[in-house]
């Protein structure tokens, strides 16, 4: 390496780091943005297995608690998968075969909480909650950041001499108490 070349490497990292931490934080992302770009897939639309098995992943089973349709073995879970690929081979939509299953089933019957009225709540408070948490963490480091430490007092004999002299005293004290007495306090 020239001694321009390291002239240009040290003014430009050495001593500008922001400039050149901007300037790497720049490369990585177009760089990633590259690989990304290169991997997405030109397909079409999704088949119907595909519909199916998203639709089956979607639904909980209503007799197996907390399993999908995709986990569950039970008899009713293969019921509803074979409606589930009958309508869709019929050219109903995921949407119309989801709202066939809340209609017969309720609600619960829905993997995830629909995304409208009261039920947004559920989406909307989870996140709401760890930013006002982590808004308040970062009010209290800034505010015990702010509080000067207390100086811890230096240890040294003649500060020690009166707690020592008290000490000593109860110690006489015991001594000279005879062995059964008992001191009201």
């Amino acid at each position: 390496m020239g001694k321009k070349s390291l002239a240009f490497f040290m003014t430009f990292w050495g001593k500008a780091p922001r400039r050149g931490l901007v300037l790497t934080a720049i490369l990585l992302l177009a760089a990633l943005l590259l690989q990304t770009a290169g991997c997405t897939s030109q397909k079409g639309p999704p088949s119907l297995e595909e519909q199916a098995q998203a639709l089956d992943k979607s639904l909980i089973c209503p007799v197996c608690p907390g399993e999908t349709l995709d986990q569950s073995r039970a008899e009713l879970a293969n019921q509803m998968r074979a409606i589930i690929r009958e309508k869709l081979a019929q050219g109903e939509t995921p949407e119309s075969i989801r709202q066939f299953f809340v209609d017969r089933y309720g609600p619960s019957v829905l993997a995830a909480p629909p995304r409208q009225g009261f039920q947004l709540t559920v989406w909307l408070v989870p996140p709401v909650a760890v930013a006002v948490g982590g808004l308040l963490l970062v009010m209290v480091l800034r505010h015990l950041r702010r509080i000067p430490q207390a100086e811890q007092p230096v240890s040294s004999e003649e500060a020690l001499q009166p707690y020592l002299a008290m000490v000593d005293k109860e110690m006489e004290e015991q001594i000279e108490r005879p062995s059964g007495a008992q001191e009201d306090e």
